[in-house]
C-alpha cells in the first residue's frame, strides 16, 4: 500500500510540473490593445520593451488587409510575415 501511495504522489508531482511548464511557455500572448508579445530570451529585439518575462512591442500589430495574408507556418508581426515560433 505504501508503494502505491508513493507512486501516486510521484505521478501527481510530475503532472503539476508539466502543467506549470506548459502554462509558462504560453504566457506571452498579444495584449488587448493589439501589441505583440514574445518570450524574452536574453534580451528584447529592437522595437520591443521588457514587460515582466515578456518582450512587448512598442507599437500595435498592423493587421493584414486582404491580399496581405501570410503563407502556412507564418504569422504577421509588425507588418511582416515571420515564422511561427
Amino acid at each position: 500500500m505504501a508503494k502505491f501511495a508513493a507512486i501516486a504522489a510521484l505521478v501527481a508531482v510530475i503532472s503539476l510540473v508539466a502543467v506549470e511548464g506548459a502554462l509558462a511557455a504560453n504566457s506571452c500572448r498579444p495584449t488587448r490593445d493589439g501589441k505583440d508579445r514574445m518570450d524574452m530570451s536574453g534580451g528584447c529585439p529592437s522595437g520591443y520593451v521588457a514587460r515582466g518575462a515578456c518582450c512587448e512591442s512598442v507599437r500595435p500589430i498592423s493587421q493584414p488587409t486582404g491580399a496581405k495574408a501570410c503563407p502556412p507556418g507564418m504569422m504577421v508581426r509588425l507588418g511582416a510575415c515571420v515564422p511561427i515560433p
